[in-house]
């Protein structure tokens, strides 16, 4: 439900000031929240830009010899 209300800031600003001091933190938190400024496939075209197109030259071995060059001591 969209409520339109034409306040002044000043009203806006005493009335705030009567709410009890967790409703002001409420709203405050309320207000400090920051929505996302990219819509979902913003994001997504971002995140695939991202991504390497690079081929991989071998599969990596599992075994720590072929890693490290060590028995494992």
């Amino acid at each position: 439900m969209a409520v339109q209300l034409d306040i002044s800031y000043e009203t806006l600003v005493a009335l705030v000031e009567q709410l009890p001091p967790e409703q002001q933190a409420d709203l405050i938190a309320r207000l400090s929240y920051k929505q996302p400024s990219m819509t979902v496939d913003e994001w997504i075209e971002r995140l695939n830009s991202a991504v390497l197109d690079v081929p991989i030259k071998e599969i990596p071995s599992i075994r720590r010899e072929d890693r490290y060059d060590d028995d494992g001591r």
